[in-house]
């Protein structure tokens, strides 16, 4: 029997542990007296319960916390997947298609490349985005089934962004527009069970500074221009066309048409008409282009034109604004493009758009019927670095109208102001006197035009200290028959548009001129007068043996409209090498009309020289002669002409045929053989002599002739010598018929000669006669050898 336990708290234990968790016996009823023993027994029966539910949570917490380390060991697996995907997903875009655009959606394609993609595939079966910008939502975007493998690495959209904001999506485009940088919130939910099927839905939020890269050159052509017409709906000018671009990117599009305004100078000069934009997947496309100049409603309006118009003219680079119309100017576009546009602006450099055209206009064929009413030059000793011309002309300019263009542009005024650059250093030497009277150009049709000029005294002034340039480019003009300089300076122009009357002062003008003129050009005389120069005066100043000088008085009648004045100029001219005149004018006035010139020239005699006699034989005989004019030293009181003369060597042909056609120069010498008597009896002839030469004594010494009928029958020859009549010949006086003695005449044995003269008889019969002469001049033999053409002979009995 066990010791009774000595404390009472244990004791009272132990019975507790042997009692049943349910009384035999109900518990008695509690009163209020009683109500501190139930609580206690509450207590005790929880103290009972709490041991096994304590358990039972402890194997809860134990399986949860098991599950979530086999969840995060689940996920760790497929990390690698997952940071894999994230290393290789920088995408390049491939093609882009903008498909539609509606006032709540655009409807896009994109084709989305990753090269750097590894070996493990991902899939994700549901992404919902959505962008933010400035706080507020602009939209959103639901793609699934997205999936990239290592064999397929590229990621083809086709996708529908949803527009929730309008007004923030113009916002939005706007900003992107104008600054090229944009930030904005994105938002999204991915799926990433295609890493994992019991992956989690997760949401990532990231900010994007995006930073749009720089327009790039666009290459565009121009088709089916039309215009410019006269708008009579909205005033000004409107031309339309087709524009092909060529993106550099496969870009593919489709918009609607928006209007645009162009402005220079927060000036709006024009307003645009862009689309329907249909640009394929290759990045090529056609837009239709329609564009209206605006009216010109005032003097800053026309200032900014202007600047255009100046910019343009020296390939200056210049920036127009370009930015939409008013939103609720038109309705073909979406409301949030349309305030997009409006809120933008678009810097567009001259030199961003490369045009090219597929038609060509025919310069050679534009300018018709040159009419030049006066051209006339004036150089003098006393302004040897002031020559000056005077020049009225007009032309006709047809531009063929393939645009079907009916714009009025006139130039009512051109005034130049123009200095003439030396080739090598570049420096001015020379300054254009500005005319007094402007260049006009009128539109008679749709581009056509008459341009004139009216130039009364238009002269060119050396620069001072730069004399020597201008004498260096007249010598290598002159000489060298080679244009080598530069023209800049600037024009005054004032227009009148379609538009508006516009007005251009100081426009910068500059060309640089490289011509060598390897020949003389070709005269067309056919269609032209001919200038008829008649021989009025023959004076001999002064004779010796080897020298003639001579003052030649000439009628010329100008029948065209240019003409000069020259203080003085003497030029040699060689023939075969050999020199054989100096002719030279003093005070040469040469205008439209009846002129009397008066030519000094020193004739070079060489008597034994067969060159001269060939000369005279070529020239009587209607050949080709080919000649040289030089200068030389002092050959004018012109400094820079003089100097530039001094090289001057230039080789030319003369045609000497008078039956050859019309010619620009026309002339006619002296009357010297007026009659030929052929007396068939006494086998003789005898001719009468005037001699057009005063101030010398002229005598005829020998001659020796050969007659042929139609250039090759001969008749005779006859061989006199005049010296047998006097010890100098046959005296020849000035201006006074002399008949020569009957000369022997050895008649052609042959019987076609005969027959000939014998039909001949009582007529006249024209012959060629071949004819060598010897005469004194003076102090100066000269012997000359000549070939009549067409002689009228008078054959008698």
């Amino acid at each position: 029997m066990p010791s009774p336990d000595p404390n009472p708290s244990t004791a009272s234990a132990r019975e507790d542990e042997q009692e049943p968790l349910l009384s035999r016996t109900p518990p008695p009823e509690l009163d209020d007296h009683t109500q501190p023993t139930a609580v206690a027994w509450v207590r005790h029966k929880a103290r009972q319960a709490a041991g096994p539910a304590t358990t039972l949570l402890g194997v809860c917490l134990a399986t949860a916390c098991l599950a979530i380390g086999f969840y995060i060991l689940y996920i760790l697996y497929h990390l690698p997947a997952m940071l894999g995907a994230l290393r290789g997903s920088e995408p390049r875009v491939e093609a882009v298609s903008l498909i539609d655009m509606t006032d709540d959606a655009v409807l896009f394609a994109a084709d989305v490349e990753f090269p750097d993609w590894g070996h493990r595939a991902a899939q994700i079966p549901h992404l919902n985005s959505t962008i933010h910008h400035r706080g507020r939502m602009v939209g959103w975007l639901y793609a699934s089934n997205l999936e990239i493998t290592p064999q397929q690495k590229r990621l083809s959209l086709c996708e529908i962004f949803h527009i929730v904001d309008p007004e923030a999506m113009a916002r939005l485009l706007s900003e992107a527009a104008s600054s090229r940088r944009v930030t904005v919130d994105a938002r999204a939910r991915v799926s990433l069970s295609g890493f994992g099927r019991y992956l989690p839905t997760t949401s990532v939020h990231r900010e994007l500074d995006i930073v749009l890269p720089p327009l790039p050159a666009i290459n565009a052509t121009i088709r089916d221009f039309v215009g410019p017409i006269a708008d009579t709906l909205r005033g000004g000018v409107t031309a339309q066309a087709t524009v092909k671009l060529e993106l550099p990117a496969l870009v593919s599009a489709n918009v609607s048409p928006v209007l645009i305004d162009i402005s220079y100078r927060s000036i709006v000069i024009a307003v645009a008409e862009v689309g329907p934009v249909a640009v394929y997947s290759s990045g090529v496309g056609d837009v239709p282009l329609k564009v209206n100049l605006k009216q010109i409603a005032d003097s800053v309006h026309e200032a900014a034109l202007a600047d255009i118009i100046a910019k343009v003219s020296t390939g200056e680079v210049f920036e127009l604004v370009a930015s939409g119309a008013g939103p609720q100017s038109y309705s073909t576009a979406p409301r949030w493009l349309r305030w997009a546009l409006y809120n933008s602006e678009f810097a567009i450099r001259s030199d961003l758009l490369k045009l090219t055209h597929d038609f060509a206009l025919p310069v050679q064929d534009m300018v018709k019927d040159l009419v030049v009413d006066k051209l006339y030059a004036y150089w003098s000793a006393e302004d040897s670095y002031k020559p000056w011309a005077g020049i009225s002309a007009r032309a006709t300019i047809d531009i063929p109208n393939y645009s079907a263009a009916n714009a009025t542009f006139e130039i009512e005024s051109l005034v130049p102001n123009l200095r003439l650059m030396d080739d090598e250093d570049q420096l001015p030497f020379a300054i254009v006197d500005t005319p007094s009277i402007p260049v006009e150009l009128k539109q008679m049709a749709p581009l056509q035009f008459v341009v004139s000029c009216n130039y009364d005294r238009l002269g060119l002034r050396v620069v001072p200290g730069r004399e020597l340039q201008f004498t260096r480019a007249m010598r290598r003009a002159l000489a060298d028959r080679h244009v080598a300089l530069g023209v800049n300076g600037s024009l005054d122009i004032a227009m009148a548009t379609s538009i508006g009357k516009i007005h251009i002062s100081a426009l910068p003008v500059g060309a640089y001129f490289d011509w060598k003129f390897d020949a003389s050009p070709a005269v067309e005389t056919a269609a032209n007068p001919s200038a008829e120069v008649s021989v009025s005066r023959i004076h001999v100043a002064d004779t010796t043996r080897d020298l003639i000088s001579l003052e030649i008085g000439v009628n010329v009648n100008n029948p065209f409209t240019y003409g000069a004045f020259i203080s003085d100029l003497a030029l040699m001219v060689k023939y075969s090498g050999l020199h054989i005149a100096t002719i030279g004018v003093k005070e040469l006035s040469l205008s439209q009309g009846a002129n009397d010139v008066t030519l000094y020239v020193d004739f070079h005699n060489y008597p034994n020289d067969p060159r001269q006699r060939m000369l005279f034989l070529e020239a009587s005989s209607g050949k080709n002669v080919t000649v040289e004019i030089a200068g030389f030293p002092n050959c004018t009181s012109i400094q820079p002409l003089e100097t530039s003369l001094r090289e001057f060597v230039h080789r030319t042909t003369i045609n000497t045929d008078p039956s050859s056609g019309p010619r620009m120069v026309t002339g006619s010498l002296p009357q010297v053989l007026r009659e030929v008597v052929f007396r068939i009896f006494a086998m003789s002839a005898e001719a009468t002599i005037v001699n057009p030469v005063s101030g010398a004594e002229v005598w005829l010494q020998v001659i020796e002739a050969i007659g042929y009928y139609k250039h090759d029958i001969p008749l005779g020859m006859l061989e006199y010598d005049f010296t047998s009549d006097g010890p100098k010949g046959l005296r020849l006086p000035f201006d006074r018929a002399v008949s020569t003695p009957r000369m022997p005449i050895v008649a052609n044995e042959t019987s076609i000669g005969w027959d000939v003269l014998r039909r001949a008889i009582g007529g006249t019969l024209d012959v060629d006669v071949f004819t060598n002469i010897q005469m004194q001049v003076g102090n100066a033999p000269l012997n000359f050898t000549v070939m009549g053409r067409n002689a009228p002979v008078k054959v008698r009995l």
